[in-house]
């Protein structure tokens, strides 16, 4: 009991329980020497969070004022220095990566903004042909999307405007003009049919005599499978049957009759 007259505070009972020179009947904060600090109406005596107006606001346990993230309950789930919310992507660190709006934890191919655009399950970051399925299928080092022969390594060889793969002849560019089918490139004779038919090692298109191998051995403009003498140009002269070559006697039919 003390009387009012040496009482330091004599309508406070407790004479300033919280030390802070302010008698209790004087301030809301009787027990709170910081009187509610963070002002959110609580006394801190009281108050979970004495120096959090928002009393710990993501719920996670940490009070705002020492929570690295205070409105972020996972505490900047994928550590990149952004908090949940103000994170675009709050569980993808590199925060949509190839920038295609599909941040990276959610995004089956995180590093390619066309999200495997030719549906080969290969994402176009570990492959090199992002919008060929068949992933150069002709090895030509071209993708089958710029390729204008996907499926020959060579691409038109001949150059005849048809693609190897469906080329009857894929180094002639005249698809076998002679037509017998042996494609030019391989072909002893590309313009003959008959691939020098006389064999005189003289192609029939470019032979004077196709089917004479001696080609007019005569001289007389006539070809010898076309004539009976080969070798007389006079071709039997004296008409004797016997050609001027072989004739004893080429310019008399009776042959020296006596």
């Amino acid at each position: 009991v003390i009387c009012g007259d040496v009482d330091s505070c004599r309508y406070d009972a407790l004479n300033d329980a919280d030390s802070d020179l302010v008698c209790g009947n004087e301030q809301r904060c009787a027990f709170d020497a910081e009187n509610d600090a963070d002002s959110d109406g609580i006394c801190g005596d009281v108050d979970s969070c004495r120096y959090d107006a928002e009393n710990d606001a993501d719920s996670d346990a940490v009070c705002g004022h020492v929570d690295s993230c205070m409105y972020d309950a996972e505490d900047d789930a994928d550590s990149d220095n952004v908090c949940g919310n103000m994170d675009s992507c709050a569980y993808d660190a590199h925060d949509d990566a190839d920038s295609d709006a599909v941040c990276g934890d959610v995004d089956s191919c995180r590093y390619d903004a066309f999200n495997d655009a030719d549906s080969d399950l290969i994402c176009g970051d570990e492959q090199r042909c992002d919008f060929d399925a068949e992933n150069d299928s002709d090895s030509d080092g071209i993708c089958g999307d710029v390729d204008s022969c996907r499926y020959d390594a060579e691409n038109d060889a001949d150059s005849d405007a048809v693609c190897g793969d469906v080329d009857s002849c894929s180094y002639d560019t005249h698809n076998d003009a002679d037509s017998d089918a042996v494609c030019g490139d391989v072909d002893s004779c590309a313009d003959d049919a008959e691939d020098d038919a006389d064999s005189d090692d003289v192609c029939g298109d470019v032979d004077s005599c196709r089917y004479d191998s001696l080609n007019d051995v005569d001289s007389d403009l006539v070809c010898g499978n076309e004539q009976r003498c080969d070798f007389d140009a006079e071709n039997d002269a004296d008409s004797d049957g016997i050609c001027g070559d072989v004739d004893s006697c080429r310019y008399d039919a009776e042959n020296d009759a006596d």
